[in-house]
């Protein structure tokens, strides 16, 4: 339908308002003072669609009952002709209000003021609902026109643009929001995970996190005490975000100045707890387990405040047992509780895991739950890789699917065991081969197999050099040798960028080309070789021989 040129220059004018600096209500006021004018109405308004409760809500309202009809705030989903219209899609031209069964006289009995005919519009983003508008009484007492119809339908249309983009600034402003909100969560929490993992013999310490859309209140500590014994903490605040980070960032403060003082676990609870439960708000609470590990003899004291029970896998591969459920409540949910340590004992070769509810929680892309029983069996299968291995098979049973808690795992194995920490540079390599060298042949190896380990061991140590660290001699590269009935193996650490597994895909060696037979050779001299970029700050590469003679081909499994 054609319009007049004044009421073109009117749309125009609604128009440019869009690329305006008003605000949205300015600038709804603006268009919705347009067309009133241009069809000479006694009133108008604008409702938006409130998408929590279906109802529409008023936010702008002019004319001779403009302020009375805002009084009136909200309209519920479905009442009188604009619940229909918003109910429906349809535009709704009413000659007379009071003869059509859908028309709500409410708002006339409140405001006194005779709603006679009415134009009601939707104002729709791609078929989506975004509000509804309408102009009452035509100042003239004539009704409305097809052509009043078609132009205030033009003005909608400037209307429900103007809606769409503030909704989508506002929500690119509250996900910016959101992200700093999250960014800030991560450092916090980031402070509450160790930096380090004290090196102590006879235990093999692995710490492994990995944290959800939502930031949780995942706490770790990992200390050695004074005596020489390993202090492990692992907390689970709950509740999420920033309130949740700094709850977990407060009791991680709290945790380590007490533990300085006593660090035995039932007393040391106890000081904790009256501490959560007093500056517990809104309901949060934290559950956690602390244990204390004498390297000696593979004594662990520890207590459960609520949290997951500890799993202890080995010595021999399809070893599982749970470490005894809690006993006790959460951290911050009741005052003056006595916690008490447990006490159990680690044979050479077991490994004891603590972790957070977020690995027995995680989902699948079908919603299942990977559940308590298949994280056991994972972590069972291969003792010595059993912390890498639960967090390989997490991020693949969750692959597209956000992760809703935090996972955080910690493991500690007992037996023989030692490490060391050398300098990033290719001098260092002979120290490491000695380390490794004199190890490998008090397990029992001959210098014939001996020598095939350290190669593998310096083209591993080399390529973390070369391509991780690239050649800077300031960094540092951890080498770990374990030595267990029938098994050595060795986890090479650096603290450098993460890696693409898939640079360690063995290749043919009849594939000649430049770079990748290092690898090649790392796989026909050891039985296992799995790379771990699940660190949250790092790589390891984890290399197993079984037995204590000269490797075969055949001997491999």
């Amino acid at each position: 339908m054609p319009f007049k040129t004044k009421d073109l220059e009117g749309l125009l004018e609604a128009y440019a308002l869009l690329t305006s600096a008003l605000d949205l209500k300015t600038v709804l006021t603006e268009v919705l003072r347009k067309a009133g004018a241009q069809l000479k109405a006694e009133a108008s308004s604008i409702m938006l669609l409130d998408e929590a409760s279906g109802e529409l809500v008023y936010e702008v309202a002019l004319g001779e009952a403009g302020l009375r009809i805002m009084e009136q705030q909200r309209l519920k989903a479905g009442v009188g002709l604009a619940g229909w219209v918003a109910g429906n899609l349809k535009p709704l031209s009413v000659e007379d209000a009071y003869k059509d069964a859908r028309f709500f006289p409410g708002f006339d009995k409140k405001t006194g003021f005779l709603t006679k005919s009415v134009l009601c519009m939707p104002l729709l983003a791609k078929d989506r609902l975004l509000g509804v508008a309408e102009i009452i009484n035509k100042k003239d007492g004539a009704s409305f026109t097809p052509g009043d119809q078609a132009l205030f339908a033009k003005y909608c249309e400037v209307a429900a643009i103007a809606i769409d983009n503030a909704l989508l600034h506002g929500k690119a402003l509250e996900q910016d929001r959101l992200q700093h909100d999250m960014r800030i969560a991560e450092q916090i929490q980031s402070a509450s995970l160790p930096s380090d993992i004290p090196s102590i013999r006879n235990l093999r310490v692995e710490c492994r996190s990995i944290a959800c859309r939502y930031v949780a209140g995942d706490v770790v500590d990992i200390t050695r005490l004074p005596d020489g014994r390993l202090a492990v903490l692992v907390a689970d605040v709950s509740g999420k975000g920033v309130p949740a980070a700094l709850f977990g960032a407060k009791f991680s403060a709290d945790f380590e100045y007490l533990a300085q003082a006593d660090p035995e676990g039932g007393a040391l609870f106890n000081r904790l707890n009256a501490i959560v439960t007093r500056r517990s708000k809104q309901g949060i609470f934290i559950t956690a387990v602390y244990a204390v590990i004498d390297p000696a003899s593979g004594v662990v004291e520890y207590v459960n405040a609520g949290h997951l029970p500890p799993v202890i896998v080995g010595p021999l591969a399809g070893g599982c047992r749970l470490a005894g459920a809690s006993g006790y409540p959460p951290l911050g949910v009741m005052e003056d509780l006595n916690y008490k340590s447990t006490r159990l004992t680690l044979a050479q070769g077991e490994r004891i895991v603590f972790m957070t509810d977020g690995v027995w929680d995680a989902r699948s892309l079908s919603g299942a739950r990977l559940g308590p029983e298949k994280a056991q069996g994972i972590l069972a299968d291969c003792p010595e890789l059993a912390v890498p291995r639960l967090m390989k098979a997490i991020t693949k049973f969750t692959a597209g699917v956000p992760l809703a808690d935090d996972i955080t795992v910690v493991g500690v194995g007992y037996g023989d065991y030692e490490e060391r920490t050398f300098p990033s540079q290719t001098k260092s390599l002979a120290q490491a081969r000695q380390f490794v060298e004199k190890l490998a042949l008090a397990h029992g190896f001959d210098d014939r197999h001996t020598g095939a380990i350290l190669l593998a061991l310096t083209e591993a140590a080399s390529n973390i050099i070369k391509h991780t660290y690239r050649m800077n001699p300031d960094e540092r590269i951890r080498i770990g040798v374990g030595r267990g009935p029938d098994q050595f193996s060795i986890h090479i650490r650096d603290w450098g960028d993460r890696q693409d597994p898939g640079r360690f895909v063995s290749r043919d060696l009849a594939d000649i080309r430049p770079g990748g037979l290092g690898v090649r050779y790392i796989r026909e001299v050891m039985d296992v070789v799995e790379f771990d970029d699940k660190l949250w700050d790092g790589n390891e590469l984890h290399m197993l021989v079984r037995g204590k003679r000269n490797k075969t081909n055949a001997d491999k499994n």
